[in-house]
Order: structure tokens, then C-alpha cells, then sequence
């Protein structure tokens, strides 16, 4: 685009001239989007969804919800995000895939297909998405094969309450499995302690103990049965830290060691610091009551401490650990607070050992028949308070494990759909017409800016600035429909058409321009086929008519046609390059058309009419026709493709450009005018040819009488033989 043309403004007025001239490719493009679409739509394999509902709740026995809402303190919408990210977890989606024989399915089509690619497009085909504001969530499942959705939803559903249950299940699982193991052993160990005590009776006749080896052996036992119980704890505890391990070493992180949690300096000063608290408790709570306030206070400073050891260890597990989902970050607090409950676990442990070592010294001062008996009742007692918590323990968590269920419950099961979500027929015709629409404008300004033809007025106002529109020509196959048009010259066969009433107006504008009676106009155009001659020669005819004794001079030296359109080629051969070249007189070559209306024709084409035109002799020869015409028009060639306009405008009143809206380029025309403003030329005007509704206005309500438009059918092919507009 040029500059000036770009720095205009575009108004709403021209959006829609621009519209109205180029309204058929929008509605091509609109169109064909529209049928792109339909294509589609008939093409595509419909998709349908099926969907599932489930409640996910706390429920009794410490589901994955409670465990998770009461160890690390997560409510609301993390459980939520944490169920999302467990239902659409690998290990369910490798389940559901290996039950519905989802492999040989996707194998028909790809027999290369793996189960981890089987799995990833698995999941492509799911979405879980919790409702608002509510514990439920929806499993929804996309496929082209309606069952095939509906059975995948279902499943997943089914799979991940089982997932929940092994999950609620494994801690109470894992001490099961231990006590379990230990019952055996301890139901021996008893048998053996109970035969060793008999023998021992029998073969040294010592039944009973005295009161000070009761009471060793009674504070003995206690002890004893504190540290079975502290030890089954530290058994319980490892083997749910072991548990734990085992699921996070799947997700390949590094995971802290107990042996590295132990040595640790800050924790192992901690321990030592709860084992010293705890002897010092034990003595105090030998001879005070609980009341006391210096048991208070030690028991204070014992839960202090054991809040430090656990904090210290939760910092030294999560330190070596990035949290990539609820579920692995969940998993490292549980483990962080096993290894600290495991810590302090074992500096009580260290306690009660060091209380029990003050009885043992007491005992190696008894008898060695009451010490040896005593110490056989004391293992006794041990193995039978062992084996005693050992079977309470075991009912315990038979027990606490059947109450566990899982907390997802299915709302609503999945069905076979019978209507495709995808595509969405309605919404994509629109976001297609949309997108029409969208493209048609593009389109259309594209073409615009694409065309470099000069399309209305304005356009030409832009190039030129404050340059007069003398006349608009409209084209003739428009105006003369219901008459064969044979000639170019309209003027004289259709004297009352809109095309000659056109004529007439410029005509009266060139005279209203000038205050002589006599003029000399140059006519041309900035290329070919603009239509200057047929301008020139019904100019001419409309001066002669208006009773100017008138001359039409045809100086286009390259391609005239003045000639054949007056229709005088045959009869006269000789025209003005014989009077420059070779002194024919002018009254030889002047052709008398009709009355007040003379024709000079060019003659034979002079190898080099810059030399002719520069001549003295044409000074001459113009300077005569001057004064024995009123009006002279003289048609030349183009002015892009030779200089003799700007030549024969120093002879004349300046130069009227004949320009052919569609056909002359905006750049063709901006070159031709600075040619004449540097040459000196006047510009006299403009004259706009061709004339269609389209690319202009005025003629939209020149030929519609009273505002009102006609329908008239337009033929197309009433061109003139021979004609340029």
C-alpha cells in the first residue's frame, strides 16, 4: 500500500464500500468453512462418555481419608486432590487394563502397543474431576465404543475402592503379620520357662521365696512386662517403617535410613536427654504422687522432648526429599512420624533397661538357690504377660483390621451413552461459522490489501490530493442492456443514454474551467486500455453538438485508434506524420467527420515521434490549428509508456487523465502524476471510465429513478469490438 493510503483512516464507511464491493468472497469463505465443517462433523468417529459418581468419605476402621485427615493434619480439598491423584494412579490403571483385556484390544489396531503405553492411553481417556463443593467426584471415560466407556468407568471405580481398602488395611496388616509370628515362638519359649521352673523344684526342694526376693522379683517383672511391651511396639513400628519404604522406593526417591536417623548427633543428644527424664520420672513416681509438682513438671519437659525428636526427624527426612504429588508427600510425613515415634520408643526402652539394672544388682545379692529361682519365675512371669499381650494385641487387630472398608461409594454406576459428546454438532457449526466469518474478513481485507488496482474515488482523491473529477463514464454495458451496442461512439448512436449525458457534463466542466472559447486538451491515460480514446472521440463528437467548430488529432504514434473507431481507416492514409515529415499540406489530411467535428488521423508510424513532436514544425502547425478551431482534443499515448503527452501538453491548456476504475493500478497512476507535475503539465482533471454500482455511489443513484432501485438483469457480454473502457 502507499503511504498515503496508509496513513488514511479507515472509517466505517469504508469498511462497509469495501464490504459491498468484495461481499462474495466473504461469503465464499463463509461458506466454505461452513461446508469444511459439515465434512467433519460427517466424518469424524463419534466419541461418547460415560460417567460414574462416588462419595468419597471418612469411615470407620481409619480409611485412607481418616489416616491421612488425622496424621498430617489434611482436610477439604486436599483429600479430595489426593483421591483424584490416587484414582487415576498407575497402579489402577495397570489393573483396569489387565481386567478388561484392554491390551488386546488397542493390539488390533497396533500390535506393538506395550502395557505402559496401553496404560498412557488409558489414561487420555479419563478425566476425574471432584464437584464443587461436595465429597463427590466423577470418573468420566471417553471412547468411541459406548460399552466399552461405561464398563472402564465402572471398573476404575471398583479398583480404586479396593486400592483404598489395602491401603487402610496395610498398618494394621503389618502388626497382624507380626504378632502372628511371634505367638508361636513365645507359646515355646513358655513351655520351655514352665518345664525349666518344675525341674528346678523338684531336684533342689526349694518351692517359695522369701518377702525381700518377691519384691525383686515383683519390681523385676514390672519392668520386664514394660520393656515386652515397649519392644513389641519398636517391632510394630519397623515394620511399618519397612512397609512405608517399600512403597516409596517405586517412585525411585532416595529415602533416609534409620541407622542414618539414629547417629545423628541433634537426635541422639535428644534420646539421651528422654532416658535420663524417664529413669528420673520412674524414681520420683516411687515415692510421690502423681499429683506432684515436680512430676508434672518432668513429664512436661518428657513431651517437650519428644516433640523436639520428632520435628529433628521429620526435618531430616523431608530435607532429602522433593514432593511430587499428595500421595508421596503424605507417605514421607507418615514415615517422618514412625522414625520419631521409633525414637522415642527406644529411649524409653533405654530407660526401663537402666531401672532394671539397679533390681539386677539387688538380685546378685540374694541366695544362689533363691537368685536361681527367682530368676526362673521371673522368665516365667516374662513369657507369660509376653504371651498374654501378645494374643490381646492379635484380637485387637483382627478386629480394628475387618472394620476397615474402603471410603469411596459409588453414587452412580456408569451406563452405556447413547448420545456423543464429541463432536458437538451444534457448537462446532457455530464455532465454525464463527471462524467463517472471521476468515471472510480476513479475506476480504487481504484481497484489498492484495489488489493494487484502484477500486472507487476515494482511492484516487488519496493519490492525488484536491484533484477535480470532471465526469464519470459509466459502463456501457450497464447502461445500454436492452440496446446491442456496435460502436464506441455512444455519443452519436445513443444521444440520450446515461453514457452521452455523462459526456455532456464533462464537456460543460472543461468549458466552465476555461473563460476562452478556445481550448486545447490533451487526453490520456496512465496505461493501456483505460479507455482515453473512447473518451476523446465522444468529447469530441459532444463539442461538435454543442455547435464548437471541434478537431480530435490522433498523436499516439505507437497504437492508434481514432481511426477505427470513426471508421476511417480505409479511406484515408495520410495523416499528421505526413505533413511533419513530408509537407503534405493540412488540407490533404484533414477529414471532415460531421458538421463542426474534423479529424486529423496519425498516418504511417514514424520510427521516432519524440523528433516530430519536438519539432518547429509542430510548434507551427499547433499554433495554426489553434486559431481556426474552438476546440482541439488530441489523444496520446499513455504516459507510462511514452513521453509524448508531456511534449504535446506544452502546446495545450494541460492534460485530462482518463482513468478506468479496476483496471488502473494505484502505483501507475501515482508515477503518471508526478511525470506531469514534474514536466510542468497542468492537470486539467480527471475522468473516471468505466463506472460500475460497485465502485461508485453516485452512479448507484444516477440510474435509479427516485431513490428507488429497479431490478434489471445485466447481460455480460455487450462489449463494443475493439472497444478500451
Amino acid at each position: 500500500m502507499e503511504k498515503e493510503f496508509e496513513a488514511a483512516e479507515l472509517t466505517l464507511s469504508d469498511i462497509v464500500h469495501i464490504f459491498r464491493k468484495r461481499w462474495v468472497w466473504f461469503l465464499l469463505t463463509l461458506i466454505g468453512v461452513l461446508a469444511l465443517t459439515g465434512v467433519y462433523l460427517m466424518l469424524a468417529t463419534p466419541i461418547y462418555e460415560a460417567s460414574t459418581t462416588i462419595k468419597i468419605e471418612s469411615s470407620s476402621g481409619g480409611s485412607v481419608t481418616d489416616i491421612f485427615t488425622t496424621t498430617y493434619g489434611l482436610t477439604g480439598r486436599s483429600n479430595i486432590s489426593t483421591e483424584v491423584e490416587l484414582i487415576k494412579s498407575k497402579t489402577n490403571l495397570e489393573r483396569v487394563v489387565k481386567e478388561l483385556e484392554l491390551l488386546e484390544i488397542l493390539r488390533k489396531n497396533n500390535p506393538e502397543i506395550t502395557l505402559n503405553k496401553a496404560v498412557k492411553i488409558l489414561d487420555d481417556w479419563i478425566t476425574v474431576t471432584p464437584v464443587k463443593d461436595t465429597k463427590l467426584v466423577r470418573i468420566s471415560v471417553q471412547h468411541p465404543d459406548p460399552s466399552l466407556a461405561a464398563k472402564i468407568a465402572n471398573k476404575l471405580a471398583e479398583v480404586y475402592n479396593d486400592l483404598l481398602k489395602t491401603m487402610a488395611k496395610n498398618k494394621y496388616t503389618v502388626r497382624r503379620e507380626f504378632i502372628e509370628q511371634q505367638i508361636p515362638k513365645i507359646e515355646r519359649d513358655l513351655k520351655d520357662a514352665e518345664e525349666r521352673i518344675r525341674k528346678f523344684k523338684e531336684e533342689n526342694n526349694v518351692f517359695v521365696l522369701n518377702e525381700e526376693a518377691k519384691w525383686i522379683l515383683q519390681m523385676m517383672s514390672q519392668y520386664d512386662n514394660q520393656l515386652n511391651n515397649v519392644n513389641i511396639q519398636i517391632e510394630e513400628s519397623k515394620a511399618r517403617i519397612k512397609a512405608i519404604k517399600e512403597l516409596l522406593s517405586k517412585v525411585e526417591k532416595k529415602i533416609v535410613s534409620s541407622e542414618t536417623i539414629s547417629m545423628n548427633p541433634v537426635v541422639l543428644q535428644l534420646k539421651q536427654r528422654l532416658t535420663d527424664l524417664n529413669v528420673r520420672l520412674s524414681g520420683l513416681l516411687a515415692t510421690r504422687p502423681e499429683s506432684d509438682a515436680e512430676v508434672v513438671a518432668l513429664k512436661r519437659q518428657i513431651m517437650e522432648t519428644e516433640n523436639l525428636i520428632k520435628k529433628e526427624v521429620e526435618k531430616l527426612i523431608t530435607s532429602e526429599v522433593q514432593v511430587m504429588n499428595p500421595v508421596y508427600s503424605s507417605m514421607v510425613k507418615e514415615l517422618a512420624g514412625e522414625e520419631a515415634g521409633l525414637q522415642v520408643l527406644m529411649a524409653t526402652k533405654q530407660a526401663v533397661e537402666k531401672l532394671k539394672e539397679e533390681y539386677q544388682a539387688k538380685l546378685s545379692t540374694l541366695p544362689k538357690l533363691e537368685q536361681k529361682l527367682l530368676e526362673l519365675q521371673r522368665e516365667l512371669k516374662i513369657k507369660e504377660s509376653l504371651y498374654t499381650l501378645l494374643l490381646e494385641k492379635l484380637e485387637e487387630t483382627r478386629i480394628a483390621e475387618a472394620g476397615v472398608i474402603g471410603n469411596a461409594q459409588i453414587v452412580d454406576k456408569a451406563s452405556p451413552p447413547e448420545i456423543p459428546v464429541k463432536p458437538n454438532k451444534k457448537l462446532t457449526l457455530a464455532i465454525g461459522g464463527v471462524l467463517g466469518m472471521f476468515l471472510g474478513i480476513l479475506v476480504v481485507f487481504a484481497a484489498e490489501y492484495m489488489d493494487k488496482t484502484l477500486k472507487d474515488e476515494d482511492e484516487i482523491q488519496r493519490i492525488i490530493k484536491n484533484v477535480l473529477i470532471l465526469g464519470r463514464i459509466p459502463n456501457v454495458s450497464d447502461s445500454l442492456e436492452k440496446n446491442r451496442v456496435t460502436s464506441e461512439l455512444v455519443v452519436k448512436e445513443h444521444p440520450v443514454s446515461p453514457v452521452a449525458e455523462n459526456f455532456k457534463l464533462v464537456s460543460t466542466n472543461l468549458q466552465f474551467m476555461s473563460s476562452s472559447k478556445k481550448q486545447v486538451i490533451c487526453v490520456s491515460s496512465a496505461e493501456k486500455g483505460e479507455g482515453k480514446t473512447f473518451v476523446s472521440v465522444n468529447l469530441a463528437i459532444t463539442f461538435a453538438q454543442n455547435g464548437f467548430k471541434t478537431l480530435i488529432v490522433d498523436l499516439d504514434m505507437r497504437r492508434p485508434r481514432v481511426e477505427k473507431v470513426f471508421g476511417i481507416t480505409k479511406k484515408y492514409k495520410m495523416g499528421i506524420v505526413n505533413h511533419l515529415a513530408k509537407n503534405v499540406p493540412l488540407e490533404e489530411i484533414i477529414v471532415n467527420y460531421m458538421e463542426n467535428l474534423d479529424i486529423i488521423p496519425v498516418g504511417p508510424l514514424p520510427p521516432n515521434p519524440t523528433i516530430l513532436l519536438t519539432s518547429q514544425k509542430f510548434f507551427e502547425v499547433m499554433k495554426y490549428l489553434k486559431e481556426r478551431y474552438d476546440k482541439i482534443l488530441i489523444d496520446l499515448p499513455p504516459l507510462l509508456a511514452a513521453a509524448d503527452a508531456l511534449i504535446v501538453g506544452k502546446h495545450s491548456d494541460g492534460i485530462l487523465l482518463v482513468v478506468r476504475i479496476t483496471k488502473s493500478h494505484k502505483m501507475s497512476l501515482r508515477i503518471a502524476h508526478n511525470n506531469i507535475e514534474t514536466s510542468g503539465n497542468k492537470l486539467i482533471g480527471v475522468v473516471l471510465n468505466d463506472i460500475t454500482r460497485k465502485s461508485s455511489q453516485y452512479y448507484y443513484y444516477y440510474y435509479y429513478e427516485d431513490g428507488k432501485r429497479r431490478k434489471r438483469r445485466v447481460k455480460k457480454a455487450q462489449e463494443i469490438p475493439g472497444a478500451e473502457f
